[in-house]
């Protein structure tokens, strides 16, 4: 059997601070990289390309549902067999890459989601906890009432997909709610579905720029849609 091939996509918005030693980190169990710059206006494109990875620029902010999208077009028309979203901000683990790829590798899933929550967040790693605990399990519970599949975490962003799935897809998402659309959208699909679990690491710089009490007004409607949608 052929050895798939892996690309790492990284949506990436001022991560000037992490973004090379989040791609340096996963350099050696990837065959590419691809980092989509949405509209940073620090230096995250120019360290991204001092890494000798492939980068997509948008010259103003257009939301990660973009960039993701953005990020798929590029995996559907290239060499790669799975892609994997990889955050930026290097909360999450190179160790959790390969057992998220796998039941992919082994034609086990079309789609595979890391999960906090059958895995563990370490120390630190969510500064407003319990809010974003309680909103991720309403989200969470939506999304699995919306898609058919047993998500536990529909926010994680470490999700990998084959080609397959990338091609079936059809996500609309400008920003927030893009990852609860690909789980929605699987299920529509029916694709084969799976989560493994994985490890939460504390932010290496910054804070995040998800506002808690917003996202649901954002991500519903982007979620309502993606059941809706045949």
């Amino acid at each position: 059997m052929n050895k798939k091939k892996l690309l790492a996509l990284i949506p990436a918005y001022n991560e000037e601070k992490s973004i090379k030693v989040v791609i340096e980190n996963i350099k050696d169990i990837v065959d590419g990289i691809l980092v989509v710059d949405d509209g940073s206006s620090d230096n995250t494109t120019e360290y991204a390309k001092e890494c000798g990875v492939e980068v997509i620029t948008f010259e103003e902010n257009k939301g990660k549902g973009v960039a993701i999208r953005e990020g798929y077009k590029y995996f559907i028309n290239s060499e790669y067999d799975i892609c994997f979203i990889f955050d930026a901000d290097g909360q999450y683990r190179k160790e959790d890459i390969l057992p998220v790829c796998e039941p992919i590798i082994n034609d086990e899933a079309d789609i595979v989601v890391g999960s906090r929550f059958i895995g563990k967040y370490s120390d630190g790693a969510n500064i407003n906890y319990k809010t974003r605990i309680l909103c991720n399990n309403i989200s969470t519970t939506v999304t699995r009432i919306m898609s058919g599949v047993p998500t536990t975490d529909s926010q994680s962003g470490l999700v990998a997909v084959s080609k397959y799935a990338a091609k079936q897809l059809d996500l609309k998402a400008d920003r927030w709610g893009i990852h609860q659309e690909i789980i929605i959208r699987a299920g529509k699909k029916g694709l084969r579905y799976k989560e493994v679990p994985i490890i939460f690491e504390k932010r290496m710089h910054g804070v995040s720029r998800l506002k808690v009490l917003k996202y649901p007004f954002i991500a519903f409607p982007v979620m309502l849609k993606a059941w809706i949608r045949k």
